[in-house]
């Protein structure tokens, strides 16, 4: 083969792959720009745009007359952009100094702000509006404010339990915040920045793309001036009994409408993190005891309206004690013949085992499930329990009489208090709840209420007759001390040892008292449980009735229409909104220093000082503008604090 055929394949063969290339090429350019440009656009617009949520600011929970008792303020955090900071050392020292932290948060920050590849780091959330201002003097290079929605409990710990609390950094909520949480929360925004290469947001005035929506307002059933009565009758009998906790309810027992709820000991919201689970635990929905003498009210309206007994009926009640089965059951004082409404006056055991025993197993328990027991309530708030009733094929022989004064099942203080409003409402067992409407933004509202109409439990012929039989409980018999001046009460108090492992102790009761006024037309329902009062005093009428006495006490001072003697309206803050995002949060002081007061008002500012034991000497009136010993300063001897009100 000649030089020139050579060249002329070698060139032949050079094109024809030049040709292949060439193809290839076009093919790639016509698969990218025609084929697939629609994906690969938007596979571009995913690397290089990146959306960022905006925070919804939630709406306010109100009382039942429209008092803020949670709602949300912008406060400012500081951030800071790693990749422009200059000295994270510095930096973190400076900041640490206004904002009065330790070394180790030094350090923490100090290792953020040296992080370059990144350029948005938290330093602190949710600072002061002073606290920032300091910071924005100091001109450090990268550190800038960014704000964002908390949320503030102004009322602090009043209604802490039922209204509960939301964590901005977890999403944790509790109490009401967990419950109404789909019209509270609001609908995110998002915001969309653009990347570089390596992933890292570029900051050129990031674009809106959706506007959060704020939430809508709920309000509850509470009252807040009837949960601060609550409340300030709780603390004040957790402090004298030395109970390991006391609960009070307030409900309405036409409906079930929760007016206060009251857990000692409690906790403030706006400082959740800082109480135990114990403490923010709301144990009037949660825990459960042996209702004891109590659900006499239960077994007694069951055999009524069965027809196996009547009023004024006689039984002999053994003299002190009776023997059922082999199990010997004794009275707390020995009683001859008493009636079935003396029975109750006295809190007989044996009356109450006899009676019970005139109803069928299968009758008494089908009774005690019509008054609502082994299920739950079904109120709003999360972590209800159930209660403990057995089914009938788990009974023993004495189980109808253990069961017919309060044992061998187990309740929350809401079921007793539901099951106890059938007598009261004329016989209907009706669903306990705290939500009364959503206000929406539009001006429309959502009715919270439960719906379904109440189940009929009794007869109201049967109800009308466990009134009567119940007053005289608290006129005559073992409640002397639930009495309200001006006004008729009754209930049913009870007693009951506690359960220590497996067996019942003699030193450990639990004391309670449920209750109704005024008794012509009952308004208000309350039960009391107190879990192991400790200073010599045991029983339900000695421990648990005076409690309920000074509650009701006060909302007969309180609610102007019932009949009784001459009352005043009492306001536990004033009608106007607080402008939370301008104002700083109180000066937190370390614990066994006194509190700071200033800006508070009177109530607030007793309930503050009650938690810690100190008595307050006022001057004037208004708010807190001064006070002496200053906050933080030790609890001088004595534990009295003077301050001077004025309008600030």
């Amino acid at each position: 083969m000649s030089a020139y055929q050579k060249f002329s394949k070698r060139w032949g063969l050079l094109l024809a792959g030049f040709s292949l290339w060439s193809c290839a090429v076009f093919y790639r350019l016509f698969d990218i720009q025609i084929l697939h440009a629609d994906s690969l656009r938007a596979r571009s617009e995913r690397l290089h745009r990146s959306e960022m949520q905006i925070p919804s600011k939630r709406g306010d929970i109100l009382d039942r007359n429209g008092k803020i008792l949670a709602t949300s303020q912008v406060q400012p955090s500081v951030c800071a952009d790693p990749s422009v900071v200059e000295n994270p050392e510095e930096t973190a020292r400076q900041m640490a100094a206004v904002l009065g932290k330790d070394k180790k948060w030094i350090r923490q920050i100090r290792e953020r702000l040296k992080d370059s590849e990144r350029s948005f780091a938290y330093v602190e959330r949710f600072v002061s509006p002073r606290q920032w201002e300091a910071i924005d003097a100091l001109g450090l290079k990268g550190i800038f404010c960014q704000k964002e929605p908390t949320r503030h409990y102004p009322k602090e710990w009043i209604g802490s339990h039922v209204v509960g609390f939301v964590s901005p950094h977890s999403g944790m909520a509790e109490g009401a915040e967990q419950a109404f949480e789909q019209y509270v929360a609001g609908t995110p925004g998002s915001i969309q920045t653009l990347r570089d290469g390596r992933r890292q947001r570029i900051w050129l005035g990031p674009q809106v793309i959706k506007e959060p929506v704020m939430g809508s307002n709920v309000e509850l059933t509470l009252d807040e001036n009837i949960q601060f009565f609550s409340e300030t009758a709780v603390r004040r009998a957790y402090g004298i009994t030395k109970a390991t906790n006391i609960t009070a309810i307030v409900m309405d027992p036409q409906n079930g409408a929760i007016l206060a709820m009251a857990n000692a000991p409690d906790f403030n919201p706006n400082f959740f993190g800082r109480f135990d689970p114990f403490k923010r635990k709301n144990r009037a929905v949660v825990d459960v005891y042996e209702p004891a003498s109590a659900f006499k009210i239960v077994t007694v309206a069951s055999a009524i309206e069965l027809g196996t007994i009547r009023w004024g009926q006689k039984f002999f009640c053994e003299e002190g004690g009776t023997t059922v089965y082999g199990k010997y059951i004794k009275d707390n004082k020995s009683f001859g013949t008493l009636t079935v409404e003396e029975i109750l006056w006295h809190s007989s055991n044996v009356g109450s085992i006899k009676i019970a025993q005139t109803m069928s197993p299968r009758q008494f328990h089908d009774s005690i499930e019509k008054f609502g027991f082994g299920e739950r309530t079904g109120i709003e708030l999360p972590a209800e329990a159930k209660g403990i009733f057995r089914p009938l094929d788990q009974w023993t022989l004495v189980s109808p009489a253990y069961l017919s004064i309060g044992h061998e099942l187990s309740s929350t203080p809401l079921q007793m208090l539901r099951a106890a409003s059938v007598v009261a409402n004329g016989g209907f067992l009706v669903k306990p709840h705290i939500g009364k409407r959503v206000l929406l933004a539009d001006g429309g509202e959502i009715d919270l209420r439960p719906q379904e109409p109440p189940v009929r439990v009794i007869s109201e012929k049967t109800a009308q007759g466990m009134v009567e039989a119940l007053k005289g409980v608290v006129s005559r018999g073992t409640a002397k001390h639930a009495q309200i001046p001006g006004v008729e009460v009754f209930g049913k108090t009870g007693t009951a040892q506690r359960l220590v492992g497996s067996s019942y102790s003699h030193q450990k009761f639990n004391a309670s008292f449920v209750g109704f006024f005024p008794a012509e037309a009952p308004r208000y329902g309350i039960i009391v449980v107190v879990h192991d009062p400790k200073m010599g005093k045991v029983h339900g009428g000695e421990v648990a009735a005076p409690i309920f006495s000074e509650i009701g006490r006060q909302i007969v001072l309180y609610e102007d229409e019932l009949p009784g003697y001459q009352r005043r309206r009492l306001q536990v803050s004033p009608d106007s909104r607080p402008n939370w995002p301008s104002a700083p949060l109180s000066v937190q002081v370390p614990p066994g220093t006194m509190p700071d007061l200033k800006g508070l008002g009177l109530r607030n500012a007793l309930n503050r000082c009650s938690v810690q034991g100190i008595g307050l000497d006022i001057e004037g009136s208004g708010i807190v503008i001064a006070q002496e010993p200053e906050a933080g300063s030790p609890i001088p001897a004595g534990g009295r604090c003077k301050v001077r009100l004025g309008a600030g």
